[in-house]
């Protein structure tokens, strides 16, 4: 009995000391591959770090291109030209007679507005848009009045011209100016410039209806 109690001392004393080295060679090992996956790693570092000499070196990358601006480019401005002769200031704006009228229209007429040398494009409406308002604007401007009368609110009120001795031609314009200004409904005034109305009659010519004064 005694003997067989230390057979199974001794056995399990032997199955002890196997399972503790095992134990140790497990982890032995498994410590080995542990050392020798950080050994892999750093010699993977090192060689994604340093560039064997071997290697050529890299091309040299081109110069960064400037910064594209979309910013609108400058208007061209027109090349000056010169001029083909001295241009001066005119002597005078209005002539002898248009100072007299004007003159007579500010004082007879001091509370409207009185303006020189507009074209028919500009008072009378023209359509909103497109190429048939350019149209009629090129048409109209050459035709001149010498005065335009409007109250405060900048109101057309009528055009004034000096009558001028002309052919055909100039009949014909009157009548033009004439025609467009009914249509609008404004009303066209024209003065004999030897018979130039008085202060006291601008009004009744130009607002009241009252026929210019006959030529003497």
């Amino acid at each position: 009995m005694a003997w067989a109690l230390v057979l199974v001392m001794v056995a399990a004393v032997a199955i002890m000391g196997y399972a503790v080295w095992n134990f140790q060679k497990k982890t032995a090992a498994r410590e080995a591959a542990a050392q020798q996956r950080f050994t892999e790693l750093l010699r993977g570092q090192g060689s994604a770090g340093e560039r064997p000499a071997s290697s050529p070196a890299p091309a040299a990358s081109a110069p960064a291109s400037a910064p594209v601006s979309h910013a609108a480019p400058a208007a061209a401005m027109p090349p000056a030209a010169a001029p083909a002769a001295a241009v001066t200031a005119r002597e005078r704006f209005l002539g002898q007679h248009e100072t007299l009228l004007y003159l007579l229209l500010k004082t007879g007429l001091p509370d409207h507005e009185i303006f020189a040398n507009v074209s028919l494009a500009a008072i009378v409406a023209l359509p909103a848009s497109g190429g048939e308002r350019e149209q009629q604007v090129r048409r109209l401007t050459p035709y001149q009045f010498d005065f335009v009368v409007c109250d405060k609110n900048m109101h057309v009120i009528a055009a004034v011209d000096i009558e001028t001795a002309g052919g055909a031609d100039a009949a014909g314009i009157q009548q033009f100016k004439a025609d467009y200004l009914k249509r609008a409904g404004i009303r066209l005034v024209r003065v004999n410039p030897v018979a130039m109305p008085k202060r006291d009659q601008v009004r009744g010519l130009v607002v009241g209806g009252s026929p210019a004064p006959a030529a003497t």
